[in-house]
């Protein structure tokens, strides 16, 4: 389940297990700017991008396991279409993983790239 928006400046209020996750970053908690997974630890992951981005807001979901924190973030992109990722979802460069869906312009340009 998605939660949030909230502050990223107070991320450790909100996520404190230490658990594969995906999350979407925001600059003004209207819209999604970048989205992203961590296959084992959510909470450092967000508190590193407190620290070193200029995000302000942030939604989460905890997952069961670091292919699900990938296959979520995935969906996410195609969903809202962050305008910071430029790239496949964590996880993907190097595997046999391809995505399904039809007309994809981020799983098609970093193909290219390959």
């Amino acid at each position: 389940m998605l939660a949030g928006p909230f502050s990223l400046r107070y991320v450790h209020l909100f996520v404190g297990n230490q658990s594969p996750g995906a999350f979407i970053l925001s600059k003004n908690g209207r819209s999604a700017n970048f989205v992203g997974a961590s296959p084992d630890d959510l909470a450092e992951t967000l508190e590193h991008f407190a620290q070193h981005s200029n995000y302000r807001y942030f939604w989460f979901a905890y997952t069961s396991s670091a292919d699900e924190a990938v296959e979520l973030e995935h969906t996410w992109t195609h969903r809202y279409q962050p305008s910071d990722n430029t790239g496949p979802s964590s996880g993907i460069d190097g595997t046999d993983w391809h995505c399904t869906t039809t007309g994809c312009a981020t799983c098609a340009l970093s193909r290219a790239r390959s």
